[in-house]
């Protein structure tokens, strides 16, 4: 009897263990499957976007003009493609440590070819002009590069984690940077600010969409402050993000890649920025 008690008392201590470990293997399984990283495989990507009409939104068929252009290369590549909307400095710090494997579109800058791949192939161009109020400036503003903001007494806003943020910081100009594309027009629109830079097609359909076809009719453009091209930054710290540069540029090289390219005149390489 007692024997018989001990092998109850093991077999029920065994199964036990068999539960937990199978609990604990489950629990691994949901764990890895919540993890952005491990849910992309040979045929699906996930990227991270945030909100940037007409370019890139979630409200918009197909997710905007440059979703669509993305979609387009990396469909003809093989890929299946699943965008994922979060905030812009957000989709650029989880792709930076690996969470997803790329993220667009983004100016190149020396610290972004430091911190991601970046492809020798633009995904687009962008215009960046100036928007002010031309009832407070009857004159208009003779402003052709950043660095004329100063030299004008100009104060602009902008919105965190855009381009013009550390150009600002370099440059030593007061600006006043908000969270998001929303906050700056309304706090140009309020004359809290002199200025904001945009790319000219997205400050135009974002002041009609976010104040008004008739407060749109209130503003103006400055000159191009730059024209530059837009990149895919691709992720040093996601196991396929070098892969999938090498592979997206490589198909931009091809016949087929030039062929999709040229309706969007972005066909020719750029050379990287220097780290020097």
């Amino acid at each position: 009897m007692g024997l018989g008690r001990d092998n109850y008392i093991l077999r029920l201590l065994a199964m036990v263990a068999f539960v937990v470990a199978l609990c604990g293997s489950a629990g691994n399984v949901r764990a890895d499957s919540n993890d952005p990283a491990k849910q992309d495989d040979d045929k699906k990507i996930r990227v991270a976007v945030g909100e940037w009409p007409p370019m890139v939104s979630e409200a918009l068929p197909k997710f905007g003009k440059h979703a669509m252009r993305f979609q387009a290369i990396f469909e003809a590549m093989g890929y299946d493609v699943q965008f994922v909307f979060v905030p812009w400095q957000r989709a650029y710090e989880q792709t930076r440590h690996g969470v997803y494997v790329a993220t667009f579109p983004w100016l190149s800058t020396k610290e972004r070819y430091e911190d991601f791949n970046v492809p020798r192939y633009p995904i687009a161009h962008a215009h960046q002009k100036g928007f002010y109020k031309p009832a407070r400036f009857p004159n208009g503003v003779d402003l052709n590069q950043l660095a004329d903001v100063s030299l004008l007494g100009l104060r602009p806003v902008g919105v965190a984690s855009y381009w013009y943020e550390d150009e600002f910081r370099k440059l030593g100009v007061a600006a006043d940077i908000v969270n998001n594309s929303e906050s700056a027009w309304r706090f140009l629109n309020a004359d809290r600010a002199d200025i904001m830079f945009e790319e000219e097609e997205v400050g135009w359909y974002d002041l009609e969409r976010l104040l008004g076809a008739n407060a749109a009719k209130n503003y103006a453009t400055t000159s191009p402050v730059t024209t530059r091209n837009m990149f895919i930054l691709f992720s040093r710290n996601h196991p396929r993000g070098e892969q999938l540069m090498q592979a997206y540029d490589t198909f931009m090289a091809s016949a087929q890649g030039q062929e999709i390219c040229k309706q969007w005149s972005i066909c020719k390489a750029e050379v990287p920025v220097s780290s020097d």
